[in-house]
């Protein structure tokens, strides 16, 4: 084998045959040296990049400590979100279902504009707002076109709760078949509320609200209990999102005015709730709502009560 000899003639053949054998000793622990060289690098590749990528699923890296969720919106540009909403009343009327399907949606845009001591001042442009209901007596509504293109401000804390709608609740319009609304009630809680403390992957907490909600036509009282958890952070199109679930109950009360009789509207309700929310930039992403309520449609003038069955599911999110 050239090369694996000492070139010295001066030794004996026994010796020069102990350092061929030390020598290829020597090359076979430097190939050895070698590989487990690259394989250090492989694993420290794979820790430093793969380790990451799988991390990345729920729990970034630079995330592991606590985080604390508020609103603050970028500045210079509008945020657009579209509500979809679908409602399915179901009630007993002498043992016959009566069904009423409601659907309705919002497109509209939210900029920054500023701040008001603690609190964030936003300003709302409507892009469009529509409502179809369907019944046994037949079918109602559209386009409300005379909200198009308005604009206002409102003021939230950096936690979601609503300090002034007053130039939305000056916004009134009229909706076929259901009377006269505002845009007040529109955003009273289009913001999904934040929790007001930091927060960890997994930590779990209890929150009690109360919406109360007026208009010449209609009022909604409802009170809800919200257990909710901190699932994790995920990236979306290079944004990183803190994902919450809550599980809802509570009781909702409806007061209706139509066809000149006042429609009552109460029972205890169960539900699900699911908040996607971009930590640096300060914005909700998509927050999915279902709920289920089981009571009576009372009709006080006519001395009438029938069992309901209410479904609504709703969905508001961005939109390019």
């Amino acid at each position: 084998m050239v090369g694996c000899f000492y070139q010295g003639s001066a030794f004996a053949n026994g010796f020069q045959v102990n350092i061929k054998c030390d020598i290829c000793k020597l090359r076979s622990l430097s190939i050895l040296i070698k590989k487990l060289t690259m394989k250090t690098q492989l694993i420290k590749n794979f820790l430093t990049t793969g380790g990451l990528i799988v991390l990345s699923g729920l729990l970034l890296c630079g995330y592991s400590q606590s985080i604390r969720l508020q609103y603050k919106y970028p500045t210079g540009r509008a945020i657009k979100y579209v509500t979809d909403t679908k409602i399915v009343q179901d009630m007993d009327v002498n043992g016959q279902s009566m069904l009423v399907n409601i659907g309705r949606y919002m497109g509209c845009e939210v900029k920054a504009a500023g701040n008001i001591a603690q609190n964030i001042k936003l300003e709302i442009k409507i892009d469009s707002i529509e409502q179809n209901v369907e019944s046994p007596q037949g079918t109602a509504g559209g386009n409300i076109t005379e909200v198009k293109g308005k604009s206002f401000n409102i003021v939230i804390t950096p936690a979601g709760k609503v300090v002034d709608l007053s130039e939305a609740s000056k916004i009134v319009y009229t909706i076929e078949g259901s009377g006269e609304a505002s845009l007040g009630n529109e955003f009273l809680n289009f913001f999904p509320s934040l929790p007001d403390k930091e927060m960890k992957p997994g930590d779990t907490w209890v929150s009690n609200d109360t919406l109360d909600s007026k208009t010449e036509n209609n009022t909604v009282w409802m009170q809800v209990e919200s257990t909710f958890k901190f699932e994790g952070i995920d990236n979306i199109n290079g944004v990183d999102c803190a994902k919450l679930t809550a599980t809802l109950s509570g009781s909702r009360k409806m007061t209706t005015q139509a066809q000149g009789m006042e429609i009552h509207t109460s029972g205890p309700f169960t539900g699900t709730e699911t908040l996607v929310f971009a930590i640096k930039e300060g914005y909700f992403v998509k927050e999915s709502v279902s709920t289920k309520m089981t009571g009576n449609l009372e009709i006080p003038d006519q001395n009438m009560s029938f069992p309901v069955v209410m479904s609504v599911n709703s969905t508001n999110e961005i939109v390019k």
